[in-house]
């Protein structure tokens, strides 16, 4: 049940992020790819990733409910 509710809360969390932004933080934060990788592998320029990510991580910030 735990593991349930779990799993729905971080679905609504990527869900909340959007396509573009749950993309590159799942690869990153999930996924274990390094920037350059995700950047590659999603056909982004180089260091486009890291500004993406940020923004995914200000969103989930205050998804959560995060000072800061």
């Amino acid at each position: 049940e735990a593991q349930l509710a779990a799993r729905l809360r971080f679905e609504k969390a990527m869900n909340d992020l959007g396509s573009d932004l749950s993309d590159i933080a799942w690869r990153i934060i999930c996924g274990g790819e390094g920037v350059p990788v995700a950047e590659k592998r999603l056909g982004w320029p180089a260091r486009s990733g890291k500004l993406v990510l940020r923004i995914a991580l200000d969103r989930l910030a205050g998804y959560y409910r995060l000072p800061g």
